[in-house]
């Protein structure tokens, strides 16, 4: 568990804020985009560094536009406690990452975390934000957690960060499902509140799989109608169109009789499990 504080910390509970929240503009979150946030990288895979350094800016990532293509978790912290919200959001991507696993619609490297310390001004305050992401860095290599990654950034301030995304800066943390081109799909504030946004949680996961599973059926009857699928050239192509329109096929008619029922898996997850 990253749940490291010390047990008595006090929370405040706010109204539970579902994926289309306002936070007091007209327009919601989700139909806004994710202001590039330059990050340092603290704990990542040996696959993302190496990334990272051939984009000539070795141990930095700038959000959303470096990370892999596809839909990711951003976590955005701006108190130390607050890493107690991570458990949650860490269940909702597990819980994405089999949904789109189990109907075949995951592309790779994406379904990852990214917990981002938005760091304050003053040096001395820093140290101790350090000192715990040290801390979170071990548990993280000791429970695993390959695609859980930390970072850390001072230029959220100085780029006006809260103003540009339109949010209160009132020291709340932000938690977003989006996509790497800063399509934000869903935004929180704080742990991810299961009894009151599992629901709505749910409509954009099946929402997310109805959008795949149409491009799926767009690109495959564009390549039959630009004759990359021609008769006669040769048995696999024919093959693979007829597997892609089945499983296309296979998927609508399996998300036509799962309207009714719960995505399995956002439950909370078991500190055992």
């Amino acid at each position: 568990s990253l749940c490291i504080e010390a047990p008595g910390s006090v929370h405040f509970r706010r109204a539970a804020a579902m994926s289309t929240a306002h936070y007091g503009r007209a327009v919601p979150l989700a139909l806004r985009r994710f202001a590039q946030l330059p990050c340092a990288l603290h704990s990542s895979s040996p696959a993302m560094a190496e990334a990272a350094a051939a984009r000539g800016m070795p141990g930095m990532l700038r959000l959303p536009m470096d990370l892999p293509k596809g839909v990711h978790v951003v976590l955005l912290l701006n108190r130390r406690r607050q890493i107690e919200h991570c458990d949650s959001w860490l269940s909702v991507r597990e819980a994405w990452e089999r949904v789109l696993a189990d109907r075949g619609l995951h592309r790779e490297g994406e379904m990852q975390m990214y917990i981002c310390c938005l760091l304050p001004r003053f040096w001395p305050l820093r140290w101790g934000w350090r000192w715990r992401m040290a801390q979170w860095q071990e548990l993280l290599e000791e429970e695993a957690h390959t695609r859980v990654h930390l970072l850390s950034t001072t230029a959220w301030r100085k780029s006006g960060f809260h103003e540009q995304m339109q949010i209160p800066d009132d020291g709340r943390a932000y938690a977003m499902v989006l996509r790497n081109d800063g399509e934000i799909l869903w935004a929180s504030d704080d742990a991810f509140k299961e009894h009151l946004q599992e629901k709505a949680m749910v409509r954009v996961v099946k929402q997310e799989c109805e959008y795949r599973t149409d491009e799926q059926e767009r690109l495959l009857e564009s390549s039959v109608k630009d004759g990359v699928l021609e008769k006669g050239a040769g048995a696999p192509a024919a093959e693979d169109a007829s597997t892609a329109g089945a499983g296309a096929g296979a998927e609508r008619r399996r998300r036509t009789e799962e309207d009714a029922n719960p995505v399995p898996g956002l439950r909370r997850r078991r500190r055992g499990g």
